[in-house]
C-alpha cells in the first residue's frame, strides 16, 4: 500500500492553492486589525471585546476603576 499520490500535482494547482491561503490570512489579518481598540493618540491597546484598560469601561459602561499607578503596555498593530 503507497501513500504518495498517484500522479504529481501541477504547478498551476500548488500556485492555485497558494493563492487561496493567501488570502485567507490577509482577510483574517484584516479582521484582527480591524478589532482593535485604540487610545486617544492612536496606540492600539487591546481588543475591542474586551474592557478598556485606559478608562476601564466596556460598552459604555465602567466595569473597574483604574488607578494612577497602573502600568499599561500599548500594542503596536
Amino acid at each position: 500500500m503507497t501513500f504518495a499520490p498517484p500522479k504529481k500535482a501541477s504547478k498551476v494547482q500548488t500556485g492555485k492553492r497558494h493563492g487561496k491561503w493567501l488570502e485567507l490570512k490577509t482577510r483574517k489579518v484584516l479582521n484582527s486589525v480591524s478589532s482593535l481598540q485604540y487610545d486617544a493618540e492612536g496606540n492600539a491597546i487591546g481588543l475591542s471585546h474586551f474592557a478598556s484598560p485606559v478608562t476601564g469601561e466596556y460598552k459604555g459602561r465602567k466595569i473597574y476603576s483604574v488607578g494612577k499607578t497602573k502600568r499599561i503596555q500599548t500594542v503596536r498593530a
